[in-house]
């Protein structure tokens, strides 16, 4: 993905999901090592024009945000889906689809599950969550301790801290709200030797970050 960043991110089925005669009555996903990029699948059955698909990812089964969507047109009983998510980062990725009918009420289907090999460090998956926090991953290929630093164009540093690292998926949040508009860096370095990673991003105002 790579242009907008999400400004809401959806946490299981706390922000009003619910559950009915499900629409969607499949859902796959498999990555192929050699594109890098996961292949998500669904069907649904009878599911009114109209009706909104937005696909989710996650990287702890509770934190979802959307990578995009597509409407039903109507036309068939039985409709086939098909969505790509070129070289996500992450170990262990969790994919949903959030159904959302005409009503405005979300429905999801069941979680596929993908394990990517983690043969780097990188960092990514940033988002803004409803209380204006911001939240990033950065994905260890081995148990380490890093230093994450946030820097601008300029060079002036604004956050500069030591965090543990568990092999796979490790997840932070922080308060940029400080921060003016404009272009920044988060820097992690592997203090045991695991390489660096950078991200860059722009902060368009606090709820609104670009990559």
């Amino acid at each position: 993905m790579g242009k907008l960043m999400m400004y809401v991110v959806w946490m299981g089925l706390s922000m009003g999901g619910a559950l009915k005669p499900p629409t969607v009555i499949g859902f796959s996903a498999d990555y192929n090592a050699t594109e890098e990029v996961v292949h998500l699948h669904w069907i649904t059955r009878n599911a009114p024009a109209g009706e909104k698909f937005i696909i989710q990812r996650s990287l702890d089964s509770v934190h979802f945000v959307a990578i995009g969507q597509t409407i039903n047109v109507g036309g068939q009983a039985v409709q086939h889906y098909y969505f790509d998510d070129p070289k996500p980062i992450g170990g262990k990725i969790y994919y949903r689809i959030a159904e959302q009918d005409a009503s405005g009420k979300f429905y999801y289907s069941s979680t596929a599950t993908i394990n990517k090999p983690v043969a780097s460090l990188m960092i990514g998956n940033l988002y803004v969550d409803s209380s204006r926090q911001v939240h990033f991953a950065i994905i260890s290929p081995q148990a380490s301790i890093a230093n994450i630093t946030l820097v601008d164009l300029n060079g002036k540093i604004w956050q500069s801290y030591l965090v543990n690292l568990k092999q796979g998926n490790n997840l932070f949040a922080t308060d940029l709200k400080h921060l003016t508009p404009g272009i920044y860096f988060f820097q992690v370095n592997d203090k045991k030797g695991g390489g660096s990673a950078m991200l860059r991003f722009a902060k368009v105002n606090d709820t609104t970050y670009r990559l």
